[in-house]
């Protein structure tokens, strides 16, 4: 009996054990299925998030085809915002020609931009001088410039690329633009108008300060919060903050800055420069595409 009864107790043991075992498993696999469905619900909203962002530029072009004064949106930082039932929409669209062309630009120009943005002479002049080593076929040093020898006594890998701009991320490699001066830089500059001076009616503040423009005053505008009906059907678009003028440059070139949030809080910003062509059915052409910082929308606490 005593032997029977230790058997039926290993038993016992053992079924226990397989139990633990089976429940481990069972938990594992619907940890593991319900970690895989928020990783879809994640995925899908951030998808649609993105399709809501590419959608606001697309409409953000649509509001430029007419003129300012006829009701067509403004290219001077004015922020425009919807709503959706599915989440809201913010946009915000910058002249391209009210900014300095990294490559049409003169020394004086840039020098004089850099001090308005509180740079003493001194680096003004050197940072002006580099950019145009930069940009140069040449490798003949300017006075106060960087060739690749100055880049290599700096310990940089690279040097000049004597070669025009591509993008205005490429002034990030220009020797003695530190990452603080590129944020305060970046909005002001641009490889896109091919003009030697910006229009400073369309210019952003900080160009307009530095390079001591102003074109008179901004026309009547409507006040902030002002909502227009929709010109499509559309929902009602709102305008959330507005920047100086609704004068639009010659260049018809455009940064635009969409941020879409879902209804559940997923984000996604999509920066695009645009080209208004008009001409072969093609109302606009798109230069850049990629992603944007999150500006107009608080970034969600982790």
């Amino acid at each position: 009996m005593t032997q029977k009864a230790g058997q039926r107790g290993i038993a016992l043991i053992a079924v226990l054990w397989a139990l633990v075992l089976l429940a481990l498993i069972a938990a594992t696999v619907l940890g593991e299925s319900r970690s895989a469905s928020r990783l879809a619900r994640n995925l899908a909203d951030a998808a649609h998030a993105e399709a809501m962002a590419d959608g606001g530029v697309h409409r953000a072009m649509a509001g430029l085809a007419a003129p300012a004064p006829a009701g067509g949106w403004r290219a001077d930082g004015t922020v425009y915002a919807w709503q959706r039932r599915d989440g809201e929409i913010r946009v915000r669209i910058e002249d391209e020609g009210g900014k300095v062309d990294l490559n049409r630009a003169g020394g004086p120009l840039l020098r004089r931009m850099f001090e308005g943005l509180g740079l003493d002479s001194a680096r003004a002049e050197r940072l002006a001088d580099a950019i145009l080593d930069y940009r140069d076929a040449d490798d003949r040093r300017r006075r106060h410039g960087a060739e690749d020898a100055e880049y290599r006594s700096a310990g940089l890998p690279f040097g000049a690329k004597d070669a025009p701009f591509e993008a205005v991320e490429e002034l990030r490699q220009v020797l003695g633009v530190d990452r603080d001066l590129y944020a305060a830089v970046r909005r002001a500059v641009t490889v896109y108008s091919g003009a030697r001076r910006p229009d400073l009616k369309a210019a952003p503040p900080p160009v307009r300060a530095a390079l001591g423009g102003g074109g008179g005053p901004a026309p009547a505008l409507p006040a902030k919060g002002d909502t227009r009906p929709p010109l499509d059907g559309g929902p009602p678009i709102a305008i959330l903050s507005l920047g100086p003028t609704a004068h639009r440059s010659a260049t018809r070139t455009y940064t635009v800055h969409a941020e879409a949030r879902t209804a559940s809080g997923a984000i996604f910003t999509r920066r695009a420069i645009v080209q208004m062509v008009a001409r072969g059915g093609v109302p606009y052409r798109i230069l850049a595409w990629g992603r944007g910082e999150t500006r107009l929308f608080a970034v969600p606490s982790p």
